[in-house]
């Protein structure tokens, strides 16, 4: 990270664990406010380094990780313009049954921590909770997709081609309706 001149590189973005900013067109630099965080996303990131939805982890160090840049727009606004596909639809279904299988605590993530790039590929990128415990259903993920009014078009498409996992997730979809509903 020596070699590293932070303050020369692009500004990705901020949030609650740290602040991401461009190399160059391949690879991207977190660097975060507390250890712990780093633990956790490193750990999520390793475990799931053979799945292409996550990002390539290059080199970390005491509060940071250079990885992969997954170039494009976060899902929550990609889809305010853009229409939800049946392939976005399967890469969603993939990425929680990857992570499931992969027995990550939390098969979940929010919209805006998935990325849409220019080829339309998703990419998880900040999977510092997936390392938390949490029910085995994806309720951030739904409860996005319900707040783009795209839920229903999800649910028809896991049901249609994932009826395992459909059948799975249906008592905790009742109560997402009860919630919603209320």
């Amino acid at each position: 990270m020596d070699r590293i001149r932070v303050e020369q590189l692009e500004f990705i973005g901020a949030g609650k664990h740290g602040e991401v900013y461009k190399i160059d067109d391949r690879h991207c630099i977190k660097i975060y406010n507390r250890r712990q965080y780093l633990r956790r996303e490193l750990a999520a990131l390793q475990k799931g380094a053979e799945a292409s939805f996550f990002p390539r982890v290059y080199d970390w160090g005491r509060d940071y990780i250079i990885r992969e840049y997954a170039p494009g727009t976060p899902l929550n606004r990609y889809l305010r313009v853009n229409p939800f596909t049946p392939d976005i639809a399967r890469q969603l279904v993939e990425m929680v049954e990857t992570m499931r299988r992969l027995r990550f605590r939390r098969a979940d993530t929010r919209l805006s921590h998935i990325i849409v790039d220019p080829k339309g590929k998703l990419w998880l990128i900040d999977p510092v909770n997936t390392m938390k415990r949490s029910p085995s259903f994806p309720r951030k993920l739904l409860k996005g997709l319900m707040r783009r009014g795209v839920d229903g078009e999800f649910l028809e498409y896991v049901k249609t081609h994932y009826p395992e996992t459909h059948a799975r997730w249906q008592r905790h979809l009742e109560s997402l309706r009860d919630q919603r509903d209320e």
